[in-house]
């Protein structure tokens, strides 16, 4: 699903130009909601200095804008704009439509079936890297 070229098939249907980094912190935003450069580096598992150049890069292009935390003046807080969620909610259709294209001869017994796999493998991956996590920390 992280794949470059899916990447770039999803936004080319979507009509709009957005690299995989710019739409990380968009899913991220629209997910969680305003956030500090230090959340969303948390978030997205980069370093902070990676975060303000994209938001940079974001806010340029209107997606993104900067607004004062009303709690800590010295902390900026980024909130997605009207064009950086209509943006995403263009993204988020494409993949609807490529993911129903993927599934199109499916019939529900292997939906169901599939989605049980699924939740049993992600479930298997996160539990395993919470325990390289906590191996680590020993």
């Amino acid at each position: 699903m992280n794949q470059a070229r899916l990447h770039e098939r999803i936004v080319k249907a979507a009509g709009v130009k957005l690299d995989r980094a710019g739409a990380a912190l968009l899913y991220m935003l629209n997910a969680h909601g305003d956030s500090s450069v230090t959340g969303l580096a948390e978030l997205l598992g980069v370093d902070a200095p990676t975060v303000t150049r994209k938001v940079q890069q974001l806010e340029r292009e209107g997606l993104v804008v900067r607004h004062g935390d009303t709690e800590d003046r010295r902390v900026s807080r980024i909130r997605l704009t009207s064009i950086g969620r209509h943006t995403l909610d263009k993204v988020q259709k494409s993949r609807r439509v490529w993911f129903d294209q993927i599934f199109a001869g499916w019939d529900e017994t292997e939906l169901n079936s599939f989605a049980c796999m699924l939740g049993r493998f992600a479930s298997a991956v996160e539990h395993d890297l919470e325990d390289a996590h906590c191996v680590g920390r020993r």
